[in-house]
């Protein structure tokens, strides 16, 4: 990795962005999100799941959040 100096923030932000047109870009956002799901432990629930409110599929997302933390404060040392 090489080594950027930036006489500001603003200059360091503008660095960062990518355009829609990179070539790069799908490859970035794909390891960003293997990454982040490797930290987070997270592993797409399988099927398709149908609710009969909005309320209950929130509650059910809810519900399924609320055990990954559980799960991953156990994974973690923590009292989950």
């Amino acid at each position: 990795m090489s080594l950027r100096r930036f006489r500001d923030l603003d200059e360091a932000r503008e660095d960062l962005w990518t355009s829609a047109d990179d070539p790069e870009l799908l490859q970035r956002i794909s390891s960003l999100w293997r990454r982040s799901s490797e930290l987070a432990g997270v592993e797409p629930r399988p099927g398709v799941w149908r609710f009969r409110s909005i309320e209950e599929a929130n509650a059910d997302r809810d519900d399924h959040v609320r055990r990954r933390m559980v799960a991953l404060r156990r994974r973690r040392g923590g009292n989950g």
